[in-house]
């Protein structure tokens, strides 16, 4: 989890408009957390319609699930894996935790925020490149970190179903050869989007209720 020295990446909350087929019946119930697989799709829907992703390349992160889809600007698939999330519930990155040491971070703070992030490669402390998704608050999406054993994190991995895949600092676990294939090449020439889906605010809340456009803020993962 811990920054490095690259580009400093601002976390750029930016969002939807509530305006597809359907649309009235979610807005009906907006303090219930949809289900995962269709808050996915009605994501990726929502992008390509309201153009949220500037023309760029899209990853969206399930956390309910633990699960990364990767797409082109098109918003075609180009691939998918599981994730390992946060440990704990929540949408909110702690204030000031980018500038912590990880021993001084608790269990109930690491958490993996929801929100919009323009995301770009860059360098951690240990001179790896990673994808910074909010550099202020040290959050990541790198190759799996398997050096704690006790964690079994590749096993997690592996492991069908997302019920033991909350365990990082915050940071976004993914398959080595996922990210080698995938996620690397995606962002090597430049800016993407990476959306978190939130778990503890509906995605009205989080995207379909808030004004799209440049310069406009989520107020989320920070």
């Amino acid at each position: 989890m811990a920054r490095g020295s690259g580009s400093v990446l601002a976390a750029i909350g930016l969002a939807l408009l509530l305006s597809a087929p359907g649309a009235s019946a979610r807005a009906a119930d907006t303090a219930a957390v949809p289900d995962a697989a269709a808050a996915i799709d009605d994501l990726r829907r929502w992008v390509l319609e309201t153009g949220d992703n500037q023309g760029l390349a899209f990853v969206i992160v399930d956390k309910r699930e633990g699960r990364v889809a990767a797409y082109d600007a098109g918003g075609g698939l180009i691939g998918s894996a599981p994730a390992l999330l946060g440990l704990a519930l929540g949408d909110d990155s702690p204030p000031g935790i980018g500038d912590r040491a990880l021993a001084d971070i608790g269990p109930s703070e690491r958490i993996t925020p929801a929100g919009r992030f323009v995301a770009q490669l860059g360098e951690n402390l240990s001179g790896n490149v990673v994808l910074w998704v909010d550099y202020d608050a040290a959050i990541s999406l790198h190759p799996v970190a398997t050096g704690k054993r006790s964690e079994r994190r590749q096993a997690r991995l592996d492991s069908p179903g997302g019920a033991d895949n909350r365990i990082s600092y915050g940071c976004i676990n993914v398959p080595a050869p996922f990210y080698a294939s995938v996620i690397r090449p995606m962002f090597q020439d430049g800016e993407g989007v990476v959306y978190v889906l939130p778990e503890t605010r509906s995605m009205d809340a989080e995207f379909f209720g808030r004004t799209t456009g440049p310069g406009t803020g989520t107020g989320n993962g920070m």
